[in-house]
């Protein structure tokens, strides 16, 4: 009885036709068994051609992307300075004392606030501060690129750094500022007019930046996730017939750029909690990275603990902060995460806690005074 070819039978063929070329896909074939599979690859594509490798692999045996892919596939953080003409688009002419700027005004982003008072902080004051952890982040970790003899895990460590920044721009621009008001914002405020939380005090070696990597990493994803059940329950309110305002369009642009963050930040975690379980596993490491872990998260209590920005340097201790009932909310699903991934010995308080300003010690001061050479000393003109 012959053979009837099912999708098991059916084998990609990859080549390379030469040193240093890369291996293309160059067809299938239909073959009952793998060894004949191979055989019949290379009289099929390499009858004409001197091949360096041929690969065969059964079809069934691939993981490969759908139609309905194409949007986990499209790169949803756009990150600039990965191309090549980044720097230039932004040139300006220094030969002449730039005019004294008015502070950049920053748009209506849009978001759902729900504040129960003026002076109370919204979501929007939550996610200014984790983009200034964010930020500090992806600087601490460009310096532990080139630690790993890995090469793959140097990448990991690269990739990671790089999102952490477009992250935080993201964040920025989502909540309405332009370029300009980002680079301020980033590399013009002192460090007295930082929000950082007090784990990033401790980012100052490997294993307090996995334990504080894998923190802020869930802190972000937990904030998302309420945003995004925010803007959920504001967009069906505003269902029924009346006209959408120029808010609730804003606020709906928020959930694809805050979607693709928090799965983002979500890989990032699944980074952390390898290396945080390889650091206590190690007898070389497991003290050291024990003690960094208890103390990263001891300092955690106020990821959500921002005041409000519109507050001035020195604000009274009593000041009003995050909703009671949001701040709880979220400092549970954080010690929730946080104890998933990050293993026991965590320490995180019970309750949230309330951050301070000019906080960040080392950590924060060298990311600002890094910045801030680069940009006066890298190439005049470059920056702007």
């Amino acid at each position: 009885m012959p053979h009837i070819p099912t999708d098991s039978d059916v084998y990609e063929v990859f080549a390379q036709s030469g040193h240093g070329t890369a291996l293309n896909h160059v067809g299938s074939i239909v073959s009952p068994r793998p060894d004949a599979a191979w055989h019949l690859a290379k009289e099929t594509y390499g009858r004409r051609d001197d091949l360096v490798k041929l690969w065969v692999v059964r079809r069934t045996d691939m993981i490969v992307s759908s139609a309905d892919d194409r949007g986990l596939l499209a790169a949803k953080t756009r990150m600039p300075y990965r191309q090549p003409g980044f720097p230039t688009a932004r040139r300006r002419d220094r030969s002449a004392s730039p005019p004294a700027a008015a502070p950049p005004e920053r748009r209506d982003s849009g978001l759902t606030e729900r504040r129960d008072d003026a002076r109370e902080p919204g979501l929007t004051d939550l996610w200014l501060a984790l983009a200034d952890d964010l930020f500090v982040l992806g600087n601490r970790l460009g310096e532990h690129i080139v630690d790993y003899i890995d090469l793959e895990e140097a990448l990991a460590v690269g990739s990671i750094g790089q999102e952490a920044l477009a992250h935080a721009g993201t964040i920025l621009v989502l909540c309405g500022f332009d370029q300009p008001a980002v680079d301020a914002r980033f590399f013009d405020r002192a460090q007295a007019q930082w929000q950082v939380s007090r784990v990033v005090e401790r980012l100052t070696d490997w294993p307090s930046l996995v334990a504080g990597g894998l923190v802020i990493a869930a802190a972000v994803a937990v904030l998302a996730e309420q945003t995004a059940e925010a803007e959920q329950t504001a967009e069906a309110e505003q269902t029924g017939g009346a006209e959408q305002t120029a808010g609730a369009e804003a606020g709906a642009a928020w959930l694809p750029a805050i979607t693709a963050i928090r799965d983002e930040q979500l890989v990032h975690l699944d980074h952390w909690r390898r290396w945080a379980r390889a650091l206590a596993a190690w007898p070389e490491t497991r003290t050291e990275f024990a003690r960094a872990y208890a103390e990263v998260t001891e300092r955690a209590g106020d990821m959500f603990g921002a005041r409000p920005q519109s507050h001035a340097q020195g604000v009274a201790a009593g000041a009003a902060t995050a909703g009671p009932a949001l701040a709880v909310t979220l400092h549970e699903r954080l010690a929730a995460l946080v104890g998933e991934n990050g293993g026991p010995g965590s320490r995180l308080p019970d309750g949230p806690g309330t951050r301070t300003w000019g906080v960040g010690g080392s950590a924060l001061a060298d990311s600002l005074s890094r910045g801030r050479t680069v940009r006066d000393e890298y190439a005049p003109g470059v920056f702007s």
